[in-house]
């Protein structure tokens, strides 16, 4: 039996679930009260989850045993490629005039903020039941 903190499928699709509500949530709250940070919560709220699934999809494609030594090239090809792009995007869009970095960050973070929550409600729900050594 494994143990109660292991991260699974499941722990990545409620990272999914939650960042999305999250982020309808949040978004319809900066709508409702007109405030003009919503585009930039947004796009950063996409390029969040756009780098979560790249990682969650390129490491499920090419982490398998026995092939180390390409696996670690092609990951870091890729991750060179990525955050070049990446790069170049953050470059354009702050040099444009109606981009909050502020909201922009926080979208971003949102993702990581996700992670957290689910985290610490894995271990609350570990310690609620009393057995430490299944941690």
């Amino acid at each position: 039996m494994g143990s109660k903190l292991e991260f699974g499928d499941r722990f990545i699709r409620q990272v999914y679930i939650l960042t999305i509500c999250l982020t309808i949530s949040i978004s319809l709250i900066l709508v409702i009260f007109n405030l003009k940070v919503f585009p930039s919560f947004l796009i950063g709220s996409i390029i969040g989850l756009s780098i979560l699934w790249s990682i969650e999809f390129f490491v499920r494609r090419l982490v398998t045993p026995g092939k180390t030594v390409r696996t670690k090239y092609l990951l870091g090809f890729i991750a060179l490629a990525k955050y070049t792009i990446i790069g170049i995007l953050f470059y354009f869009l702050f040099k444009m005039e109606w981009l909050n970095t502020i909201a922009f960050a926080g979208g971003i973070v949102l993702v990581q903020g996700s992670i957290i929550i689910l985290a610490i409600g894995l271990m609350v729900n570990a310690f609620k039941e009393n057995d430490p050594d299944e941690l």
